[in-house]
């Protein structure tokens, strides 16, 4: 069992984040706290039939958020379009509705 000094919160509303499966969720404002590789797994069950693919992050720049999990500054990236926020240690923030758009995106486009 791990041991946690404090709940990980929501960096955009500093409400405590919910386990919700794979993912930890804001009940305020629907954000979603996930790691890499599941991400990259929702991807792949998108194809028809699954196929491997790569999570196609671009570095951009925007304000930063902090993780959740650990506080230090993520990194900006827009994956298929949607701008998420990673930290390469814990994982990806999707604001509301973002994950489904980056799902729905990776549905139209060719395994890698």
């Amino acid at each position: 069992m791990i041991y946690r000094d404090e709940l990980e919160q929501c960096p955009r509303c500093g409400t405590e984040l919910i386990d919700a499966r794979a993912a930890r969720g804001c009940a305020t404002c629907g954000g979603l706290w996930i790691g890499v590789g599941d991400v990259q797994e929702m991807m792949q069950q998108m194809q028809s039939p699954p196929e491997p693919m790569q999570v196609p992050l671009e570095r951009t720049s925007r304000k930063q958020l902090p993780c959740p999990s650990c506080k230090e500054a993520m990194e900006t990236h827009d994956l298929y379009a949607v701008p998420i926020d990673l930290c390469p240690k814990h994982g990806i923030w999707f604001d509301a509705q973002e994950l489904a758009m980056v799902l729905f995106a990776s549905a139209r486009r060719e395994p890698t």
